[in-house]
Formats: structure tokens, sequence, C-alpha cells
């Protein structure tokens, strides 16, 4: 690492797209190199093909971390790609890409160097992007400098045509082109440089910040689909809160979320969800959205009882409106919404703490998710929930013994 710091300080800073790249000298530790990516990269290779890792696994492999996705970026086409790879899938109408199967979840992406050319709708939104280009011009289409390095796996070489290697030193985030233009072809890159700036602990450059501060409303212009990935990401880290603070400091946070506004108990729940993370304890997304819409479901619930005599009833309908408000903005899962609802249902049943009903309750699937829900409540916004969350907490060491 420190080797890989001292070459940053002889890099000059400011290259531009249209300038020579920087070809740098870099052995990356092998524990850090996926073998699928380097499977997929040889087969390409070999078949005539250029073909790079690319994007945020070479950014991290610079920082020594080790990357959670490794993409692949080469000059062969979509279909040329696909009938290299007996298990692979041609993906996506506005990108088109190539999935590498190794497995039920486990795929490396492969992606054409784009060229310049895009379609856009009246908004500026890129709606088709399959005209292929080289090297020099998928670097421009690229969203950030620090997501544009290109590694060559066989000369062991990075390539930078935009800084990205400088931005990586200073600790600093610049969007390829004018900020402005590039989040109206994607709002998503607004929220790709919030989480990136606390994942690297980078600051955005004044452009970034301005324009996301002008231009928050057009994640209303994104798929609900795609913007459910991208909170997976945004919150299953081990810096959690601190995006929520700069998603809400940014005003990007209500275009995700509106039903949601900070309180102790989602700090809590964020900085537990970091701590889970950190031990290598599983999470799910479940509870965090179940978090976060806790207080909408509870006013609704308040509303609705007024005019609904039945307690259940009414609970089950103000779970399903809390949701379907919600998935107008991030879509869910089914199985994720059910998750959540049995959350939100079982909180009632485990304040009452009623003892004929401990052993049922403890040997419910759903159980264990909502004690820590409760818990967790008890710790901030509920503190009168401390006797309730003990009694549940004894009742299971009692139940083990």
């Amino acid at each position: 690492m420190q080797r890989i710091r001292s070459v940053f300080k002889k890099i000059f800073l400011g290259i531009k797209s249209n300038a020579k790249p920087v070809r740098q000298s870099v052995k990356f530790n092998e524990k850090l190199l996926d073998k699928n990516a380097l499977k997929v990269v040889n087969t390409i290779h070999k078949a005539g093909f250029e073909v790079y890792l690319v994007g945020g696994c070479v950014r991290d492999l610079l920082l020594g971390l080790k990357p959670k996705d490794f993409d692949i970026a080469t000059n062969a086409k979509p279909e040329q790609v696909n009938k290299l790879f007996k298990r692979s899938r041609l993906i996506g109408r506005r990108f088109r890409l190539v999935h590498v199967l190794f497995g039920a979840r486990d795929f490396i992406e492969v992606a054409t160097f784009r060229s310049g050319k895009v379609q856009t709708a009246k908004n500026g939104v890129i709606v088709r992007d399959n005209h292929y280009g080289k090297l020099e011009d998928d670097v421009v289409r690229r969203d950030f400098n620090i997501n544009a390095l290109y590694y060559d796996i066989h000369k062991k070489e990075v390539i930078d045509y935009v800084g990205g290697l400088a931005d990586l030193e200073a600790g600093e985030i610049h969007v390829i082109g004018d900020a402005t233009k590039r989040f109206k072809e994607d709002p998503v890159r607004m929220i790709r440089a919030v989480r990136f700036g606390e994942k690297l602990k980078a600051e955005m450059s004044e452009e970034i910040k301005a324009a996301i501060l002008e231009q928050a409303p057009l994640l209303a212009n994104v798929s609900a689909a795609r913007l459910y990935e991208e909170c997976i990401k945004l919150f299953q880290n081990e810096y959690s809160f601190k995006v929520y603070e700069q998603l809400e400091r940014y005003g990007l946070l209500k275009h995700l979320f509106k039903q949601t506004h900070k309180n102790d108990f989602i700090k809590k729940a964020c900085n537990n969800t970091s701590d889970r993370i950190k031990s290598g304890k599983p999470v799910t997304p479940a509870f965090l959205f179940a978090v976060f819409l806790w207080q909408a479901q509870n006013e609704r619930f308040v509303l609705i009882k007024k005019k609904q005599r039945s307690f259940n009833l009414a609970q089950i309908q103000a779970c399903d409106e809390a949701i379907i408000s919600q998935i107008k903005q991030v879509s869910m899962p089914r199985y994720l919404t059910a998750r959540m609802k049995d959350i939100w249902i079982m909180q009632s049943k485990l304040e009452k703490m009623h003892p004929k009903k401990v052993q049922p309750l403890l040997a419910h699937r759903g159980f264990r998710i909502a004690y820590d829900f409760l818990v967790l409540r008890s710790q901030s916004i509920n503190p009168e929930l401390k006797e309730a969350a003990n009694f549940w907490t004894e009742a299971q060491y009692n139940n083990e013994v």
C-alpha cells in the first residue's frame, strides 16, 4: 500500500480524457482478486479481445480493500462474450450486458466499451446506450474519476485517463464531465456520490454538492426497482447512519423514503446494522426498512383504529398502507415486505409479556428479529419498553437452560 501511495505522488493532476493515459505498474494482493473474475478475463483475452477489470474493484484494490464486485470491460460485443461462456446470459435493454454465471447468486458482469452516442429522453435521462466504442470512449461514459480506472491483469498495469489515481490519493470525488448533465443522464449517480464519500472518507467536489442540492428531485425519474438495489448498498454497510445523514443533508432522502424522519431509533438501528456487519453477523434490509417506516405505520394505525374496531385489522391495514406508499418510491420484494409486517405485528404481542404466549412466540420464526426491533426501541424512542425487553431476554435464557 505504501508503494502505491508513493506512486500516486508522482502522477500529475488534471489528466483529460483525450490525453495519453497514465499507465502505472501495480501488482495487487492475489488474495484480494476474485478467481472467477480472472477466469472470465483470461477467457476473453485468449479469444483475442481487449479486456480489463474496471471501476470500483480497481479503486478498492488500490486502497487495499477487498472488492464486493468485480466488473469487466472489453471491446468484444455482448453476443460475442455470451458465446464464449456456456453459463452466461444477456441482460438489459438500456445497457446490454453479459452475466457469466458461477452459482445461483454468483456472477461476473461484463460490459462492452461504450461510445459517446446515447439516446436520451426529454428530461435528459439515458434510455438506450448500446453504441459501442473504444477504451478511451468508454472512460468518459463512467461516472467519477475514481471509478474510471482500468486494470490489465496480463501487463499488471492500471490505466488512468482522467486523474482517478490522483483523486484517490487526495481523497476527493470528481464527476467526469459536467455534473449537472451527468446527473440528469442518470440521477442514481447522486446517491452513489454520497455513498462513495462515506465509504472512502473522501470529499465530494463543490460542483457535485451544488448539482445534488439542485437536482435531487430527479431521483423520481429512476425506476423504483432499481432504487431498491441502490438502497441496499446505501444502508447495509459499516457507515450506514453517516450515509443517512448525508442523504438528508443534500435533500435526497425524501425522494427515497418520504415517510421517514430522523430519530434516535433510526440512528440506533443504522449503527446496529453497521456493528453486525463489522462482526460478520447476518443482516437483512427488512429490519432497517421496518425501522424507517415504523413511525409512518404507527401514525396510520392511530388514525385507522378510530374507525376500525378490530385491532388486528387496523394493524394489517396500517402496515399495508405504509408499504404501498413506500414502494411507489423504492420497490421491495414481497418476501421482504412480509417480514416487515411480521416485525411490526409482533411488537404489540411482545409488549404484553403474556406468560401463556411465551413459548409460542419464542417458537415463531420471526421472533428473533422482532425481539431485536423491540430492544432497539427500548433503547431509543420507547424507554418504557425496557421491562418488556428484559422479560424476553430472560425468557430466551430460561428456554435455553
